[in-house]
């Protein structure tokens, strides 16, 4: 049994808001509404989310994912915006990869649980992607201001 089969979508938000903290990483199925573009004939994409604001409503949460690998289709100096991160300092990560911090995603209490949690980044880390992404030029003062950022 899971904890959503007990607890409706506002007691699971609740339950959320109280317990996700800066820095948490979450297996999340991501789409075009949380800022991510599918594979083509796919609707949406698994991803690792990392939680680094929350909206005065809470509502949502501003974060970052974790990639794989950097699209190589993009600019080289958009590319330089993906923070490397090592498998061997984060075992959840199934290989070494990147923390894309060109854009705040967004993401919604309802889809985080305990089933999807896979651990946090450290603090050095953290302060260090949302440095990163303060400097981004596709992310706006505006934008961050909304996740407490």
């Amino acid at each position: 049994m899971k904890i959503s089969d007990v607890l409706n979508g506002d007691e699971l938000s609740r339950l959320a808001a109280r317990t996700v903290k800066v820095g948490d990483v979450y297996k999340m199925t991501m789409t075009e509404v949380n800022g991510i573009k599918p594979k083509a004939g796919d609707s949406s994409r698994d991803k690792y989310f990392v939680v680094l604001g929350f909206d005065a409503e809470g509502v949502a949460y501003g974060g970052v994912i974790i990639n794989s690998q950097i699209n190589k289709n993009l600019p080289g100096h958009i590319k330089m915006y993906h923070m490397p991160v090592k498998q061997s300092k984060y075992p959840f990560l199934r290989y070494d990869s990147f923390v894309d911090c060109i854009q705040l995603k967004r993401a919604y209490p309802h889809k985080f649980n305990e089933w999807s949690y896979l651990g946090e980044m450290d603090a050095y880390d953290v302060e260090l992607i949302i440095g990163t992404i303060k400097e981004s030029p596709r992310e706006s003062a505006e934008h961050l201001a909304q996740y407490g950022l």
